[in-house]
């Protein structure tokens, strides 16, 4: 058991130090954004190609550009984060959309916050709920 310990610590260990940034490489690294800053050094360049990557849901996802803002703007809405919301009603404008579809989006994370907090308050139970859902389904 000791010696399988001692090897995952070392494993450990030796990945963590392939993943570091050196000093060079993290100016480089800041100069490219800067919102790379709230990286730790020791993730820092993994965790901004993550972000490159989470960022083509954008632009080459499955949803069009405007969906996906859309669907941005609504969970930034929803958890209330000022940043956010700015950050993607400002890409959303960009990629063309309205100030009613805008509006829309946030409408929705509210309904759904609203309705989620009757939902929660009121203690309903998995079978009140699949049962009021199957009535409302079976009307569409």
């Amino acid at each position: 058991m000791k010696k399988i310990t001692l090897i995952i610590g070392l494993a450990f260990i030796s990945f963590s130090a392939l993943g570091q940034t050196d000093e060079s490489s993290y100016e480089e690294f800041l100069e490219k954004s800067p919102f790379n800053r709230m990286y730790p050094k020791l993730i820092a360049s993994e965790a901004a190609q993550y972000f490159a990557d989470w960022n083509k849901l954008f632009s080459s996802g499955p949803t069009t550009t405007k969906e996906a803002r859309l669907a941005a703007i609504s969970a930034s809405a929803a958890i209330r984060c000022e940043y956010c919301i700015k950050a993607q009603v400002i890409f959303a404008k960009k990629a063309g959309l309205t100030d009613d579809e805008i509006k829309a989006a946030v409408q929705i994370a509210a309904e759904v916050a609203r309705f989620s907090t009757l939902l929660y308050g009121n203690e309903f139970t998995d079978e009140e709920f699949n049962k009021a859902l199957e009535k409302i389904l079976s009307g569409l």
